[in-house]
């Protein structure tokens, strides 16, 4: 298996948290990160969550992470509000194009936000346990195999991920290089990278499939039997005070979003 995984181990009282709680909190922060778009609010949430994670002990190179993986948006958003979508006065216009600095700041702070939504996606991947994530979903009363595939996916992109890290720096290693020449010579030289990632994933599949038959997938229950489960989700009294508390921040900020408007 390939050691690259979001979940950050830890014993603090967020990774105590039931998962379920912290994906609550997590819809808490996208529901006023959508209602609430201002510069205040959402410089707001982004330390917020820093902090939090800080105080998690998730270290700061797996924040700068998340914000190295967001750098192109940085770019492609700003530029595009600058250029296509005018906030107040128009400085130059030709055609579609349409340049106002009013839109270059808002463009910075749609990124700003984009970015604080992954934090808050992330702050619940980086302190749960992934064997947990499936319980997480059946725990909501999803349906067995769509949190099978959901909980798949988190845990296996980012071995996939790592999978394609491993396959490239061995490449460098034996004096590959890629970025000398022509692009079309740039591409060839990736194939040996692409093809032994291809083959790595399908034996990863392959694993994964034996592994699922051997644990009964799909099999049909004798009546009256449950399967049993190694690690069952239990709200503790934390928990459920937080439950409420996350509930009730909810209905604040939708009530108070929809007061506003009236």
């Amino acid at each position: 298996m390939i050691e690259f995984d979001l979940y950050v181990p830890g014993d603090s009282w967020l990774h105590r948290m039931d998962p379920r709680v912290k994906l609550l909190f997590t819809l808490d922060v996208i529901l006023f990160l959508f209602l609430w778009f201002s510069p205040a609010a959402v410089a707001t949430v982004l330390v917020g969550l820093h902090l939090l994670l800080w105080r998690a002990g998730v270290p700061w190179r797996r924040m700068a992470w998340v914000w190295w993986m967001m750098a192109p948006l940085f770019v492609m958003v700003p530029l595009a509000w600058f250029l296509f979508q005018p906030v107040g006065e128009v400085i130059w216009s030709w055609g579609i194009l349409r340049l106002s600095w009013g839109g270059l700041w808002h463009g910075i702070w749609v990124v700003l936000r984009l970015n604080a939504l992954a934090l808050a996606a992330f702050a619940w991947l980086f302190t749960t346990d992934p064997a947990l994530i499936l319980r997480t979903f059946l725990g909501l009363r999803m349906p067995e195999m769509l949190a099978l595939t959901l909980a798949l996916a988190l845990r296996y992109l980012p071995a996939i991920a790592g999978l394609y890290l491993q396959v490239r720096d061995a490449q460098y290693a034996r004096g590959l290089n890629p970025h000398e020449g022509p692009w079309w010579r740039r591409v060839q030289r990736r194939l040996p990278v692409l093809v032994a990632v291809v083959i790595g994933t399908l034996r990863l599949a392959q694993n994964l499939g034996w592994a699922l038959e051997t644990r009964g997938l799909g099999a049909t229950l004798p009546p009256g039997k449950k399967r049993t489960v190694w690690r069952p989700l239990r709200l503790s009294r934390e928990d459920k005070v937080s439950l409420v508390a996350l509930l009730g921040m909810g209905m604040i900020i939708g009530l108070g979003k929809w007061f506003i408007r009236r």
